[in-house]
C-alpha cells in the first residue's frame, strides 16, 4: 500500500468518525432535549394545579363575601376579606401569565439553550413574586382573624383586646414557619433541573 493509498484510508477513516460523533451528539441533544421538554410540561403541570388551587380560593372568598357566614356588621369589617380577594385575583393573573409564557417557548434543538435560559428566568420571577404573594397573604389572613373579633373588643377591654390581637399575630407567625418548613422539605427542582439541562449543553459544546 503506497502513501496515497494510507492518506485515503485515513481520510476516510476519519470522516466516519467525524460522522459518528455528529451522529451522537445529535442523539445526545435529542435527549436532553426530551429531558428539557418533560421538565417544563412537569413546570406546566404545577401551574395548571396552581390555577385550579387560586381558582378555587376565589370561589371561596366570593360566597363569603356575598353570603356573610360570619355575620358582619359593619362595612369596614370586609376590608380585609376584599382585599384577600383581591390577592387572590392578583396571584391567579401571575400564574395565568407564567403559564402562558412558558408554554409559548419553543423548545427546539436549534435554540434549546436560548429557549432554556427563557424559562428559566420565567420560572425564578414567577417565584420571587409569588413569594412576596404569600408573605402579603398572610397579613391578610392575620387582618381576617381580626375582623372576626373586633366585634368583641368592647368587652374584652383593651388589655384582652391587645393579646387577642398578640395571639394571633403569634399564630400566623407559627404558621408561615411551618409552611416554610415544609416547602424547604419538598423543594421545586424545576430551575435546577433546567440549569443542568443547560450543563450538559455546555459539555457537548451547544
Amino acid at each position: 500500500m503506497n502513501l496515497d493509498d494510507l492518506k485515503t484510508s485515513w481520510n476516510t477513516i476519519d470522516a466516519k468518525l467525524q460522522t459518528t460523533q455528529l451522529l451522537s451528539e445529535q442523539v445526545v441533544l435529542s435527549m436532553i432535549r426530551n429531558q428539557s421538554n418533560s421538565t417544563v410540561s412537569r413546570a406546566t403541570r404545577k401551574l395548571r394545579n396552581t390555577t385550579l388551587f387560586f381558582s378555587g380560593l376565589l370561589v371561596l372568598f366570593l360566597a363569603i363575601l356575598s353570603g356573610n357566614p360570619f355575620d358582619y356588621t359593619h362595612w369596614f369589617e370586609y376590608i380585609p376579606t376584599v382585599l384577600y380577594a383581591l390577592l387572590i385575583i392578583a396571584g391567579l393573573q401571575i400564574v395565568i401569565s407564567a403559564n402562558k409564557e412558558i408554554g409559548g417557548v419553543p423548545l427546539v434543538k436549534s435554540n434549546l439553550r436560548e429557549s432554556l435560559q427563557t424559562v428559566i428566568l420565567i420560572q425564578q420571577r414567577y417565584q420571587v413574586t409569588m413569594n412576596k404573594v404569600w408573605k402579603i397573604s398572610l397579613a391578610a389572613g392575620f387582618l381576617i382573624g381580626i375582623s372576626l373579633l373586633v366585634r368583641n373588643f368592647e368587652g374584652y377591654g383593651l388589655t384582652k383586646s391587645l393579646l387577642v390581637i398578640a395571639a394571633n399575630a403569634l399564630t400566623v407567625l407559627v404558621m408561615f414557619g411551618i409552611a416554610r418548613y415544609i416547602f424547604s422539605q419538598f423543594p421545586d427542582r424545576t430551575i435546577s433541573d433546567l440549569q443542568m439541562h443547560l450543563t450538559e449543553l455546555d459539555e457537548l459544546g451547544q
